[in-house]
């Protein structure tokens, strides 16, 4: 693990934002002030392929960053765009859910995005 690799990740599990690679980079730039943006991208790719983080995707959106990577849900502010970390019983029924392998798929992990209206934006009307 290279210096700037753990910076990147340690800035991450800070953040409960689901930062994005150029928010990330500009808190990285903080502490690192020498990082390079490329630097920053190729650390998240390979914290990604070391199972280190999380990359949350969804349509319409940048790519976002997870420092949790322990099994959890994300719900996706329509508002505001907020992304905010579920626990895995805030979703019921989960646990009977099957995916169905008839083209010899191999799941690795099913995960649930719930979209709505975060507190913030529902308190602000």
């Amino acid at each position: 693990m290279t210096a700037q690799r753990r910076i990147v990740l340690e800035t991450l599990v800070t953040r409960r934002d689901h930062p994005t690679a150029e928010q990330l980079y500009q808190s990285v730039a903080e502490r690192l002030p020498e990082v390079s943006r490329a630097t920053v991208y190729r650390s998240l790719d390979t914290l990604d392929e070391l199972g280190l983080l999380r990359r949350v995707e969804h349509t319409g959106s940048a790519v976002r960053f997870d420092g949790n990577t322990e099994p959890h849900h994300h719900f996706l502010c329509t508002q505001c765009g907020a992304i905010e970390d579920l626990a895995l019983e805030s979703v019921q029924g989960h646990d009977e859910l099957v995916f169905v392998n008839s083209d010899r798929r191999v799941a690795d992990e099913l995960a649930i995005l719930v979209r709505g209206t975060c507190a913030r934006c529902a308190k602000a009307g």
